[in-house]
């Protein structure tokens, strides 16, 4: 026999099946108490307290998301390919990313700067020509058109 069918006891904090839920009324209509606290506010705090911690011979205190910060970029620059994605990944975040993208666009739109080209020059001109290179390809070409 299914449910459907049974005959529903109506009683003691049993409504009616049709007066049970009220269309907009919230099942918690008191909400949160106020004295309570999400998750995030308990990480945040978590991270903000300090600790001390030695780097090299002498001790100091940071927070605990500095000493999180000073870990990655350490296990990073060792060489730890796993951290250093991730702080590329932060870094992109942190630095690449504006809510409007302007910063982007107007950077796109002013095209190298001059150390840019300080560099490519540099890096042309320490290269061998060799005779196989991209340039007497493209002489070769316009020679024999």
């Amino acid at each position: 026999m299914s449910e459907d069918t049974k005959e529903y006891e109506v009683g003691y904090r049993k409504p009616p099946k049709e007066h049970r839920f009220e269309k907009g009324r919230s099942g918690n209509p008191k909400g949160r108490p106020k004295g309570a606290k999400g998750v995030n506010a308990s990480l945040k705090r978590e991270l903000g307290a300090k600790i001390t911690v030695r780097e090299g011979n002498r001790e100091m205190r940071i927070s605990k998301a500095e000493a999180i910060a000073k870990r990655l970029t350490a296990g990073a620059l060792k060489g730890d390919t796993k951290l250093l994605t991730a702080l590329l990944k932060i870094d992109a975040d942190l630095f690449g990313g504006s809510d409007d993208g302007s910063e982007q666009a107007s950077a796109a739109l002013e095209g190298p700067d001059k150390v840019d080209y300080d560099i490519l020059r540099d890096f042309f001109s320490s290269q061998p020509d060799d005779d196989d290179g991209p340039e007497d390809e493209e002489e070769a070409e316009d020679d024999g058109s």
